[in-house]
Parts: structure tokens; sequence; C-alpha cells
């Protein structure tokens, strides 16, 4: 019998909509290449029979899908109230299988942003991917459903207002005295750069903030500061209103899993050990019982999906545990831009050897499995060199 992928992916599809399926219960995408979902590759994927069945139907939101998510991660009508009055009416509401709720809005350029308001449950979701309606969570016995609207509904979608995205509350310009404009209307285009995909519509909306001042400033001086703003925010060095600076790709980065840390930690992990690799693999019960890092295997194995979930790392060979072979997995992206080497081994750790006859041995000719040696700490399979310490001391 098909699953949900196979059932709805044309409908979807023929919204244009860029489906994949997805592992709901794990929230991982089934299918290596996610990111490049397009209406045709979701057909011929749900025409596969081990992807047809697969009870999960993802969206790539953001530009591909032209559709924006507010996520808000908490169950209850009061906080799906709040979010509609913060970020305005739409027409698509959705409930998922644990109850929480999702709004869908015309996308507009917001970007992938997790937790920015204070002390509100709620992420802004113009990147990555969501899941949608009707996936079904077999561990909840519950499914993802419309609370309002449905496909027929995404032309209809409204953009979310720029004001809605601001953590601070910007002065009316009506409001502002002369003595004040220059200092405001910089502070105002500071905070729109944030949202603005170009300097030209940075400065289409500094004109039309600045022109209700009620002695209104020389155009050529509202564009001086537009300009100066977004130079600001292009070179990373906008930091009005933030509560920390975002200077950096690594802050982004921690931003996006700052709820996760576990799967903050194993990625910056995966940037020093594998930065410049092609493909590297990740096997949990190993990296468990080597210690690197210290935790138990699931917590490593949840990490990963995290990351994996987020678009950090890609999945290019699927784990087969009745093989005992681990996955292998490569970075999405490089973030390795000096010139130091980012293949640092793990601390203490040194390299095994693969002896012709397909056994792993160090320079001293112990294996791994005796009393003086280690585990390997990221379990790669036979044919690749291994990290685990060297009895020996003779390799570095």
């Amino acid at each position: 019998m098909p699953g949900i992928f196979a059932q709805h992916a044309d409908a979807y599809a023929t919204a244009g909509l860029p489906a994949f399926p997805v592992n709901t219960r794990r929230k991982r995408p089934a299918v290596r290449g996610w990111q490049k979902a397009t209406p045709g590759r979701a057909r011929a994927w749900a025409s596969v029979d081990n992807l047809g069945a697969v009870d999960g139907l993802g969206i790539v939101m953001g530009k591909s899908s032209g559709l924006t998510e507010i996520d808000v991660d908490a169950v209850g009508d009061a906080w799906l109230a709040l979010a509609v009055k913060r970020f305005g009416e739409t027409p698509i509401t959705i409930r998922t299988a644990s109850g929480k709720a999702k709004l869908w809005y015309r996308h507009n350029g917001e970007g992938r942003r997790i937790r920015p308001f204070d002390d509100l449950p709620i992420d802004v979701l113009g990147g990555g991917f969501t899941i949608a309606p009707p996936s079904w969570r077999e561990d909840l016995a519950a499914a993802y459903i419309y609370r309002t609207g449905g496909l027929d509904s995404l032309e209809k979608l409204p953009p979310i207002p720029p004001q809605a995205l601001e953590t601070g509350r910007p002065r009316a310009a009506e409001c502002v005295r002369q003595g004040e404009r220059n200092d405001l209307l910089w502070r105002y285009c500071m905070a729109q750069a944030r949202h603005r995909d170009d300097v030209e519509a940075l400065l289409d909306v500094a004109k039309t903030w600045a022109s209700a001042f009620t002695d209104p400033l020389p155009l050529k001086e509202v564009e001086r500061y537009a300009r100066s703003a977004s130079g600001y925010e292009a070179s990373g060095r906008n930091f009005l209103g933030l509560r920390k600076p975002q200077v950096t790709e690594g802050d982004r980065i921690m931003d996006d899993l700052i709820d996760h840390p576990e799967a903050f930690t194993l990625y910056q992990m995966f940037l020093r050990w594998h930065g410049k690799r092609r493909a590297f693999a990740i096997a949990p019960t190993a990296m468990s019982a080597a210690g690197g890092p210290p935790w138990s295997r699931h917590k490593i194995a949840n990490a990963r999906d995290v990351l994996l979930e987020r678009g950090f790392i890609e999945e290019l060979v699927a784990p087969d545990p009745k093989r005992r072979k681990s996955g292998r997995y490569r970075l999405v992206h490089d973030y390795a831009k000096s010139g130091n080497n980012h293949n640092t081994p793990f601390p203490l750790l040194e390299r095994l050897v693969m002896q012709p006859h397909g056994g792993w041995r160090d320079c001293a000719g112990h294996p791994p499995s005796g009393p003086n040696a280690r585990l390997c700490w990221c379990g790669q399979d036979r044919g690749g060199v291994v990290l685990s310490r060297c009895a020996g001391g003779r390799h570095g």
C-alpha cells in the first residue's frame, strides 16, 4: 500500500511546491539532495517504492517554495493567537502531530531564525524544511493537519510585516522632533537593513519612513544613511538592537543550533576533523566507546539527526545496522576559511594501519580490541585510515 508521500506528492507538485519524503519520527529527510527538491523530483521520488511508502512529506522553505513558516514550538491556542497577533492573519495554519502550530506566509527573504524573540517559543523558517500535512507520526498515532486553508490557499498568503520581525519597537516617524531626526533615521535604517535584499529596497523604506517627519530631511541625506546602514549589514558590523554581535558565519551557526547544544558541539568537531574532506563516517556506538565525544550513542545519534534535519550535513550512504556498516556523510558547507590544518586529530588519538589481511593494527602490532589499543573514534569502514590511540607511539 502506498504511503502518505506517494499519495500526496503529486498534489504538492501540482501546487508548485518542492516536496520530498521525510522520516517524521526522527524529523529527518528520507532522501539525499532534498535541498534541491523540485515538483518533478517529488513525483520521481514518489514513484520509487521505498520512498513512496514513507509517511512524511517535507517541503523546502524559502525561495524555492515561496513560503516562510512561523513555527510555534508550544502547545495551546493561546500561543497560536499570540503568533497571529504578532505576524498577522494568514489563511493557512497547521496543527502538528504533537499539537503545536505552524503558520505559512509568502516568502520575503526572511531567512532561517531560531528563537529570535525574547521569551517566545517561535522560530522563523525562511530556510531549511518543514513537515507538511497529512504526514503521520506512528509513535504518536497522530497526523499533521491543516487547521485552516490548504494548498488551494497558497496564492492568498500574505508576507510577514517587516515590523513583526523586529526585536525592538522603532519610534513612529510622526513623533520625531527636530534634533532627533538623524539619530533615529540611522537606527531605523540599521534595523531595516536586516530584512532587505538590497540597498535600493532599504532606501525605499527609509524614504517612506522619513517622509512622515514633520520637518523632512533632504533626500540625499536619507540616501546617505540608508547606504551606510546597508554597508554595515553587508560587512557583518550591524550590531544595533542585537543582544549580541552577529559577526561571523560561526555566530549564525550557533544561532541556528542554540536550542541543541550537543548538535552544535558535534558540528564543531566535524568541522575540525573533516572540514576539508569530501566524506566521512559517523558511527555513534564506536564514537561513544572511544569517548569522542564522551556521550551515549543515543545522544550522538540524536545530535547527528539534528544536523541532518537542519541541513548542516548530508547523508551520502545510509547506515546498515544488519551489516554493521556506518553511514557516510559530508558537510554541506565548508566554513574553514583559514589556512590552518582543520584535519587536526582528536586529542591523544593517532593512526591505525590497515593490514593486508584486512585487520586493523597499530604501529606496535596491537589490534584495536587488545589491551594496549582503543577503539576507533569514527568507526570508519575498511579501506580508509582510522584514528585511534597508537600503542607504539610511532605514528602521528
